[in-house]
Formats: C-alpha cells, structure tokens, sequence
C-alpha cells in the first residue's frame, strides 16, 4: 500500500537494494548497500528508519575488512545531505524498516529518536548481538539480507513479553493515513480509528517517534513524490485536488520543506537518471 521513494529513485551509481522476503515485507522496506563512490545525494524523508553496518578496509585483519561501527538513524522529517566518510574503501549495509514496524525488532520503545543516530546497543542490542554473530565483514549485499532476514525472523519469534507494546491503535492510523495518502484531517481519522488526539499523539511518540499529523504530511508528501515519478504526464492541478492541497502553491511549498528543492529541480534529478 505504501511504497516510499529515495531522492533518486531509478538510478544511483554505488547504492545497491534488495527487496525483502515475502514474511518480511509488512516491515522491511528494503536491504541496502553502498560505499565511497556513491556522490552526496539529497535524503529525504522517507517514513523508514534504518539499521547500519559500517565496514571499513583494515591492516589487522587477514580478510582486509572489518565491521567498525553499528548504529540505528531514526525517522527523519526533514532533508539532509550525504557526504563522503572519511574512511577509506568503507561500505554500508542497511536494513531499511518501516518506521512504524522498527520497534518490532528493538528492546524497548524508541522514543525520542526522530532525526537522530544512536549506537545499536541503545535500542536494539538484542539484535546487535544476533547481527554480529552471522555478518561477516567481506559480504556482499545478497549475503547479507540472507543473514539480516534470518535475524529479523529469530526477533519476531521472540516472546510477547520480549518485544516492546505494538499498539494496534497506531496501525489503524496508519492504513487509513495511507489509503487516504495523507489528505485526511485529524478530526476525521480519530472518528475513524476510534481515539483520543491525545491518546494516539503518546501512541506515536512511543512508536515512531513522530505526532500523528507530522506522519500523516510525510504520507502525503511521499504519496505526491511516487506521483511526480511516476506519472507520465503529471498535472499539478490533478494532484492539489488528488492530495487534498488547498491551492497550488500549499503543494509546491510543502513539497519544498520536505524535500529540500523546488518540485522542478527534484523531478529533473530522479527523471535524469531514469
């Protein structure tokens, strides 16, 4: 139902996904790789949260490679730049989630984590001990979504009682934020899903980290984005009324404050690599 796109969507030398099995799918958007040749890039916010491994080329070790770092990025809401590490030859590989279906795999709630990085022992050090007895640090992207999925799979068999509360309130929220594509007003969804504003408001927070409204523009937002992509002949005047924008310069200021560029340029840049 909802399928969020990168900045540059078609083509990016050095960045490589994979899709998640057919039992995963419901929580992983995408495994990743990608390494120093990769140009800096726009990141926009995409509703996922990320789990990374930083491999870096080494002397120590007779393989060449060692895994240096392991961290979690949380939601974000707002763009940001890549840059080159520092590192020489180093690689990442990321299990890109649902931000709504991370804290299935954490240890506790991830409160407070939108538009942060934390070392993967803060949240999720269940996972990181898993993850560091299967990776090896010369895998290729193919090995490690083998590796990663049979880590996700041992953390959701894990007891009830070992996983943080999933409150079916949110998922509620979050079909019907899809199925209308973000252009629901609050009032309406609470009808809808049955909840309190406030309620659902400390829901979120525990969950995604992000208020329900922020989530709902960020629907919306990625919804027009997957349209602009997408559509062959993509009208503005179609998509203020398909989105539910009050007029045609609330849709091109809100694309803005998200993505970080006017709509023309972004469109340049991901149909250009197409």
């Amino acid at each position: 139902m909802f399928f969020p796109l990168t900045s540059t969507p078609f083509s990016c030398s050095g960045y490589r996904e994979l899709l998640p099995s057919k039992e995963l799918a419901p929580y992983v958007r995408a495994f990743w790789t990608s390494g120093n040749e990769v140009l800096p890039a726009p990141i926009i916010p995409d509703l996922c949260a990320d789990i990374i491994i930083v491999t870096d080329e080494t002397e120590n070790k007779s393989d060449g490679r060692e895994i240096s770092s392991m961290f979690f990025c949380g939601v974000s809401d707002k763009m940001f730049t890549s840059v080159h590490s520092q590192g020489q030859h180093r690689r990442l590989f990321g299990i890109r989630f649902y931000a709504w279906q991370a804290s299935v795999f954490s240890d506790e709630p991830l409160l407070k984590t939108a538009n942060g990085f934390f070392g993967l022992e803060l949240h999720f050090l269940t996972a990181r001990k898993l993850l560091l007895a299967k990776l090896s640090p010369v895998m290729n992207l193919e090995e490690f979504k083998q590796v990663a999925e049979e880590t996700l799979l041992e953390l959701l068999a894990r007891p009830a009682s070992k996983i943080p509360e999933q409150n079916p309130i949110v998922m509620d929220a979050i079909i019907q934020m899809i199925r209308t594509r973000g252009s629901q007003n609050l009032s309406s969804l609470l009808k809808d899903i049955h909840s309190s504003e406030r309620q659902l408001e400390r829901f979120f927070a525990q969950t995604l980290s992000l208020s329900p409204k922020k989530v709902s523009s960020l629907i919306r937002y990625q919804s027009l984005w997957q349209s602009v992509c997408f559509s062959k002949k993509f009208d503005i005047q179609d998509a203020v009324a398909d989105f539910g924008y009050f007029d045609q310069a609330h849709l091109l200021n809100d694309f803005k404050k998200f993505h970080g560029m006017t709509l023309a340029q972004a469109r340049k840049i991901a149909l250009g690599a197409k």
